[in-house]
C-alpha cells in the first residue's frame, strides 16, 4: 500500500471541499490543520493534518485515517489526490424531512453547546439557529 505525505492528505480534503477550520477562524492552532466536512447522510467528519511534507510511516495510521476520519477507501483517496476525482459518498436511504444544518453551525452546536450528531439529525436549520442564539444569549 502506498503511504501518503501530509500534503497529499491536504490535497484530498481540498479536492473534496472540506472546510478549513483554521482559515475560517483565521487562527493557526497547534501543529495541525483542522478540517470538517458534512457528508450527504448528514454525518460530520473531522480530520487533522500535520503541517509539513513528511510521510506517514505507519500503515495502521493511514488505514485509520481512511476508515475513521475520511470514511473512504484507498482507491477513492488516490483518485482524489492523483486525478482530482471527488469520492462518491453514500446518499441517505430516506428523503430527509428538512435541509441539513450549516457545517459551521453544526460544529458549534456539537463543540460548544454539547449536542450530539444524532440530536442535530432531528432538527431543522431554523431550530438549530434558535438553539445557538439561546446559547449565545444565556446569562
Amino acid at each position: 500500500m502506498r503511504l501518503p505525505i501530509y500534503k497529499e492528505i491536504k490535497r484530498f480534503v481540498e479536492v473534496e471541499g472540506w472546510e478549513d477550520k483554521d482559515e475560517v477562524s483565521q487562527k493557526k492552532k497547534g501543529d495541525h490543520h483542522q478540517y470538517v466536512f458534512v457528508i450527504p447522510t448528514g454525518e460530520i467528519l473531522y480530520t487533522r493534518i500535520s503541517y509539513g511534507n513528511e510521510q506517514i510511516h505507519s500503515l495502521d495510521l493511514f488505514k485509520h485515517i481512511l476508515r475513521e476520519q475520511l470514511k473512504i477507501d484507498e482507491r477513492q483517496f488516490w483518485d482524489a489526490v492523483d486525478k482530482g476525482i471527488k469520492p462518491k459518498r453514500p446518499t441517505p436511504t430516506t428523503t430527509p424531512q428538512h435541509q441539513g444544518i450549516d457545517a459551521k453551525l453544526a460544529r458549534n452546536l456539537i463543540a460548544k453547546v454539547g449536542m450530539s450528531q444524532k440530536d442535530l439529525a432531528n432538527i431543522t436549520q431554523t431550530e438549530a439557529v434558535g438553539i445557538w442564539n439561546k446559547w449565545l444569549n444565556r446569562t
